[in-house]
C-alpha cells in the first residue's frame, strides 16, 4: 500500500506510475472515485466514469513507465459488472 494513491488527484497517480521506471511490466492500481476515473479519463477520454467494480485496462506500448500519460493508450477495455 502505497499512501499517496488515496484521496489525490490525477497528476499524483500518474507521478507515482512514472516512479517506477522500466522494471515492471505490468501495474494494477486498486482505488477509490473520483480519483481513479479522473485517471483513466486522463489517459483516455472515451472513459467519463468508472461504476463501482469496473476495471479499466489500458495497453500501453512504452519501454518504461515514465511516459504513461503523454501517448495514447494503443487501446482501452472497459469492464463493468453488467458486462461480466
Amino acid at each position: 500500500m502505497d499512501e499517496r494513491l488515496y484521496a489525490t488527484g490525477a497528476d499524483e497517480l500518474l507521478h507515482v506510475i512514472r516512479k517506477l521506471g522500466a522494471k515492471p511490466k505490468s501495474v494494477m492500481l486498486v482505488g477509490h472515485n473520483p480519483e481513479l476515473t479522473d485517471l483513466a479519463h486522463h489517459l483516455s477520454s472515451k472513459i467519463t466514469h468508472l461504476p463501482t467494480c469496473a476495471i479499466a485496462e489500458f495497453t500501453i506500448e512504452a519501454k518504461s513507465w515514465t511516459t504513461i500519460g503523454k501517448d495514447k493508450p494503443a487501446s482501452v477495455v472497459l469492464y463493468t459488472p453488467e458486462k461480466s
